[in-house]
């Protein structure tokens, strides 16, 4: 399991829309998207896998796209699916690990830029790696 990123950098990078191309693979299925908000695109995943935990699908609106993402949990792991492609994790936890090193790598990046903490889907990020997942799983909740 890998995300991967790459944010557009050629005209400055704008902390309050970062721009760039995101990649979540199984490797074997790939779901990637090129020109994307890449901030909305971790609070996609990171609402995703929150609301999965609880045993239920959850639909997730990415505001600035026409496509929604879409969570359904599968035999302990976790089936994303995003337009017409379909990446199936055997494990949750494998899914989260994966999320919380973009994550990271990202807020890295983004955290040397002046304007950062406008941002208030950074500081969403932020929680998410700040915690552990037990303080965020709230059983029997339902998402989406």
């Amino acid at each position: 399991m890998k995300i991967e990123w790459t944010l557009y950098e050629e005209e400055g990078i704008d902390p309050i829309d970062p721009v760039g191309d995101i990649t979540v693979t199984n490797g074997q299925t790939t779901i990637q998207v090129e020109a994307t908000y890449l901030d909305s695109w971790f609070d996609a995943l990171i609402t995703g896998i929150k609301g999965v935990q609880t045993g239920s699908k959850v639909t997730v609106e990415i505001v600035e796209e026409p496509d929604l993402l879409r969570f359904e949990p599968s035999n302990g792991g976790v089936k994303i699916s995003y337009k017409n492609t379909a990446i199936v994790v055997s494990r949750i936890d494998e899914f989260i690990q994966a999320l919380k090193l973009a994550a990271k790598d990202f807020l890295l990046r983004l955290d040397q830029i002046k304007g950062c903490e406008c941002n208030n889907l950074l500081n969403l990020i932020r929680d998410f790696l700040n915690n552990p997942s037990e303080e965020w799983f709230v059983p029997n909740s339902r998402v989406g």
